[in-house]
């Protein structure tokens, strides 16, 4: 999340916390609607509400499932599919914290669902494409090979379409993702794995969002792969020196991790981050 966003967030949290003051629970059971003939669920009031729990999720799960019950509500009969898109993402972050794997899968398939829905209602909507590609992404993880080779070409294509449509939605997301995907699979014959096809998508994302630490672990990973260390080695360097919220600890942990591994591989010493963001 860009730092403008957050300070976005932060101003729109003391707005909230005063309007909970004054009508105390009916903020959290009555969506703000939009006035007039252009109706939509999704206004900058509400909007701001879904970002503020999908940042602090892994801090405050309270405030998470409080929302999630909130636009439930708000989506139940809603013909909006970027509303019932963002319902998705909110129940993916969920899933993300559920430690049982049995469960996990399940939650992710529930957010398959629920994009389905969006999808129904516009088979182009940017993001029911990004967020069922990423829940069934998480489900693969899960799933074993078999069940995960299944869904590789579907997210394949998914995740084009989201570029062709909006190629920076969430951070460059289609573009980072693609990168990802094709740099871990294995090559013909047995997959379509492609470092060649991670570096495009990834020097694209890049290029787009230069600060996104997520875009920044995965390009030095590749990078490294290619023979490229002094190059990784920048990217990693970056990645360690940003500092990291407390909000963004528990899902930046692992591309931290990434980064921590090309500085060792690169001759780098044996730092390490902090909760904080500090490098000791």
């Amino acid at each position: 999340m860009s730092t403008f966003m957050k300070l976005n967030l932060r101003q729109w949290e003391r707005t909230f916390v005063f309007i909970c003051t004054v009508i105390g629970v009916t903020c959290f059971s009555t969506p703000v609607l939009a006035q007039g003939a252009a109706f939509t669920i999704l206004t900058p009031e509400n909007q701001q509400r879904i970002e503020w729990a999908v940042w602090r999720y892994a801090v405050d799960k309270p405030l998470l499932m409080e929302t999630i019950r909130w636009f439930r509500e708000a989506t139940r009969n809603s013909k909006e599919a970027a509303a019932v898109a963002q319902l998705s993402r909110l129940e993916f972050m969920k899933a993300q914290l559920e430690v049982d794997k049995n469960t996990r899968i399940q939650l992710f398939e529930q957010c398959v669902a629920i994009a389905d829905r969006s999808l129904a209602l516009n088979p182009n909507d940017v993001s029911g494409l990004f967020w069922k590609a990423a829940a069934m992404g998480k489900m693969a993880e899960d799933s074993g090979i078999v069940n995960a080779l299944k869904m590789l070409r579907p997210m394949e294509e998914m995740l084009l379409k989201v570029v062709a449509l909006d190629e920076e939605y969430e951070n460059a997301g289609g573009h980072r993702a693609l990168g990802r995907m094709y740099h871990k699979l294995p090559g013909f014959p047995i997959s379509f794995g492609s470092n060649a096809k991670a570096l495009m998508h990834l020097k694209r994302a890049h290029a787009l969002f230069p600060k996104d630490i997520i875009t920044r672990a995965f390009y030095a990973e590749v990078l490294f792969d290619e023979g490229k260390k002094e190059e990784a080695r920048k990217h990693a360097d970056f990645v360690l020196a940003t500092p990291i919220e407390e909000e963004d600890a528990l899902e930046f942990a692992a591309y931290v991790d990434i980064a921590l591994t090309i500085v060792k591989k690169t001759g780098g010493s044996d730092i390490k981050l902090s909760v904080t963001g500090s490098i000791h």
